[in-house]
C-alpha cells in the first residue's frame, strides 16, 4: 500500500513539475534595439503576424530597401514584417514555421518566436537552419507607452 501511494505522489509531483504556463503572444512588442514596437495579433487561421505599430522618431519611414522597387514607397507604418508563425505542438510557448521581413536589408528570414515569459520574446531569424541565425528579445509594452504610428505622407 505505500508503494502504490508513493508511486502515486511521485506521478503526480512529476506532472505538476512538468506542467508549463502558457503565455499570450498577442500584443504590442519593444524590439530590442528599441527602434519600433510590433502589434502581434492571432488571425482566424491560428496562425501569428505583426506589423510596425511605432517606429521611432527619425526611423525609416518607407520600405525603401525592398528588393521590389514598386514597394520602396510603402510606408513602414502598417507594414507586416512577421508572417503565419503557428503554434507548436510541442510547446504552448513556441511559435515557428513562419517568416520575418528585415526592413533594414530588405530581405525575409524564417523565424520561430518563443515565449520566455508572459513579458519576454524571443525572436530567432534564419536562413535555412537555425543554427545560423540571429536572436533578439522583444520585450511587451503598453501601446499608451508607444502611440500608434501614422503612415508617412
Amino acid at each position: 500500500m505505500k508503494n502504490i501511494l508513493f508511486t502515486l505522489l511521485l506521478i503526480t509531483f512529476s506532472f505538476s513539475a512538468n506542467a508549463q504556463e502558457v503565455f499570450n503572444p498577442e500584443g504590442f512588442w519593444l524590439t530590442e534595439n528599441k527602434r519600433s514596437v510590433i502589434e502581434v495579433q492571432k488571425a482566424t487561421n491560428g496562425k501569428i503576424y505583426g506589423k510596425i505599430a511605432w517606429i521611432i522618431e527619425g526611423g525609416m519611414q518607407y520600405d525603401s530597401k525592398n528588393p521590389d522597387a514598386t514597394k520602396h514607397k510603402k510606408p513602414m507604418c502598417g507594414l507586416r514584417i512577421m508572417s503565419a508563425l503557428k503554434q507548436s505542438p510541442f510547446n504552448p510557448n513556441k511559435w515557428q514555421g513562419g517568416t520575418i521581413y528585415k526592413a533594414d536589408d530588405g530581405d525575409i528570414y524564417d523565424v520561430f518566436a518563443e515565449l520566455q515569459s508572459a513579458d519576454k520574446m524571443k525572436i530567432r531569424g534564419f536562413k535555412g537552419i537555425s543554427l545560423l541565425g540571429k536572436t533578439q528579445y522583444w520585450t511587451r509594452t503598453s501601446q499608451s507607452d508607444y502611440p500608434q504610428c501614422k503612415p508617412a505622407k
